[in-house]
C-alpha cells in the first residue's frame, strides 16, 4: 500500500493571509459587514483571553513546602 499524499496545496488558516479590496457600490452588503465585524470581534477576543490565561496563576498552583512551613508557624505563634 502507498504512503498517503496530500491531495491539495492548501495551506492552514494560521499560515493564510487575507486582504481586504474595496469594491464601491449603491448600497453597502451589511451583512457581509457584519460578518467581518463578528469574526475579528471574536478573533480579538479569543487572543485577549488566551493572554489573559497564559498570565493567570493556575487554580492547582501549589506554593513551596518551605513558604508553607513558615507560614504555619507564623500562625502558630
Amino acid at each position: 500500500m502507498s504512503r498517503y499524499s496530500k491531495k491539495t496545496d492548501r495551506r492552514p488558516y494560521e499560515e493564510r493571509s487575507f486582504s481586504v479590496r474595496a469594491v464601491h457600490r449603491e448600497r453597502a452588503d451589511l451583512h457581509k459587514l457584519a460578518e467581518v465585524l463578528i469574526r475579528l470581534t471574536l478573533q480579538e477576543t479569543g487572543e485577549s483571553r488566551a493572554a489573559r490565561a497564559a498570565a493567570r496563576v493556575p487554580d492547582t498552583y501549589r506554593a513551596a513546602t518551605d513558604v508553607l512551613a513558615a507560614l504555619e508557624v507564623a500562625r502558630v505563634e
